[in-house]
């Protein structure tokens, strides 16, 4: 569970949400639905620690916890593609993996990939459509295997196949962790 309690955030004169105070359940799939410039990405950026709130404090399953509890707990999509374009799917997911404390294990992996209908590994990724972009970033988010995955706008620009295979992925993945992902629509 994460728990927000009185959070503000504001850049300059700018205020972007003022004690905001709301709570994220386990096992469960949670949308941030609003529109642009609402303060999705902002929420999700302080969650993942990424970014620092003015005051407040937020709670990871009853505890505060430091940078590296969090590098090592959540998974983190970010809305733009965060992959290496000259290098194969496959130099990706290597690299990214020897990032991880608790890498998960090549089955899992290939699983993953099953799952959202992909197998080109060998490809570059500067090849890929958009949507094969997207599975493979979130695969990415994946590798750590988190406590927390955090997906900021995961199916932006993407056709219909491509976000049903990541929407069917992360439905089975809510049983494993907690997943918050925003959208707009």
């Amino acid at each position: 569970m994460i728990e927000i309690n009185n959070l503000s955030k504001r850049y300059r004169n700018k205020q972007i949400f003022n004690h905001l105070t709301m709570s994220f359940d386990s096992n469960r799939l949670t949308v941030l639905l609003g529109d642009n410039g609402a303060g999705k990405s902002t929420l999700l950026r302080m969650i993942a620690s990424i970014e620092k709130a003015n005051d407040g404090t937020i709670n990871y399953f009853g505890e505060k916890w430091n940078q590296r509890q969090i590098q090592n707990h959540i998974g983190y999509v970010p809305q733009d593609i965060a992959l290496f374009e000259h290098m194969t799917v496959a130099e990706n997911i290597k690299f990214f993996k020897s990032l991880c404390k608790n890498p998960i294990n090549d089955t899992t992996i290939n699983e993953y990939l099953q799952q959202l209908n992909f197998d080109d590994t060998s490809a570059k990724v500067s090849t890929l459509s958009g949507g094969n972009k997207r599975k493979i970033n979130i695969l990415v988010g994946l590798l750590g295997q988190p406590r927390i995955l955090i997906l900021d706008e995961p199916t932006v620009g993407i056709d219909l196949k491509s976000r049903h295979d990541i929407h069917q992925l992360l439905n089975i993945m809510k049983s494993k962790c907690l997943i918050i992902l925003t959208t707009h629509h």
